[in-house]
């Protein structure tokens, strides 16, 4: 047996969430109005500012409602004071400073706006999503949990081909390292078939019992094994929803992403380069995520991040 490379295809999807949205207005100016929770040397701390910091954290005990309350106040006041020792020393009159408050507006903008699209999303009808459930019998009606143990290790330098095949077991993978003097750790992970590419799936359950599958990622090494799979099927209501909810990200996704594209090929007369910055090719609309599937080969995207 040889070890199996499984090139790790990963697709991101569109930034339709707000990441440290709180901070970004911050940069930006503009004041949330509302009750006020507290104050910093004169300066209101608004219920709606306290709301935004948990999030969409809540409880039904009124004990740990509080507790996380107070954990929040506490961190936007500390926030707060650093940011007023940070005007005092002038530094939101710094270059470095209006380049990132720029940038923060700009980001925040644009997910908001992406967001805006997304929302128009009708959701799906109930017949598509169980068409869907049907169609994708790994992540429900074959649904499994896979255990793997892992070696991964960050060699510096390039593992080649004749190295990794004759490696079958874990063993086998430990006593290469050692040899070569490359540190590694261990660990157990897993790989939900609900979550994964099913193609990914496909070509891992083809492997023989205990076959090793290396996965580089990043510059590292992630050599794995299977030890046990759990089934776990997912039916009815259950099912349903959960492809529904996908159906709707999926459709938003590229809505956004068609939105995007149309938007930047609309505005290429508009856009005047530098000599030195400009590109050597027009812009030509990148391929949609997924568009080719890749063959079942020791070299096709396969192995999906384990958790």
């Amino acid at each position: 047996m040889k070890a199996k490379t499984l090139i790790l295809a990963v697709v991101l999807p569109a930034a339709l969430t707000l990441a440290g949205c709180d901070q970004v207005k911050k940069l930006v100016g503009g004041k949330p109005k509302g009750q006020v929770a507290a104050t910093v040397n004169g300066e209101e701390i608004t219920v709606t500012e306290l709301k935004a910091e948990l999030g969409n954290f809540s409880s039904p005990d009124p004990k740990v409602m509080k507790a996380a309350q107070q954990q929040a106040l506490q961190a936007i006041i500390m926030r707060n004071l650093l940011t007023q020792k940070a005007k005092q020393d002038k530094l939101d009159k710094s270059p470095e400073y209006t380049l990132q408050a720029r940038r923060g507006e700009q980001t925040l903008l644009a997910q908001l706006y992406q967001r805006k699209l997304a929302g128009a999303v009708a959701a799906p009808s109930r017949d598509d999503a169980t068409a869907f459930v049907s169609s994708h019998p790994t992540m429900f009606a074959d649904h499994k949990v896979i255990v793997v143990e892992q070696l991964i290790a960050n060699p510096g330098r390039k593992l080649t081909p004749d190295q990794i095949k004759p490696l079958k077991t874990l063993e086998d993978v430990k006593a290469l390292f050692t040899a070569q003097s490359i540190p590694y750790r261990e660990n157990v992970a897993t790989i939900d078939t609900l979550n994964a590419d099913p193609r990914t799936i496909d070509q891992i359950e083809k492997l023989p019992a205990g076959e090793v599958f290396v996965v580089p990622q990043n510059g590292a090494f992630m050599f794995n094994r299977i030890t046990s799979t759990k089934s776990l099927p997912i039916t009815g209501d259950v099912a349903v929803n959960y492809a529904i909810n996908v159906l709707r990200n999926q459709k938003a996704q590229e809505l956004v992403r068609t939105q995007m594209i149309n938007l930047r090929s609309s505005a290429e007369k508009s856009i005047t380069y530098n000599p030195a910055y400009k590109p050597d090719k027009p812009f030509t609309p990148p391929p949609a995520p997924g568009a080719s599937a890749p063959a079942a080969t020791p070299a096709a995207p396969a192995a999906p991040a384990a958790k």
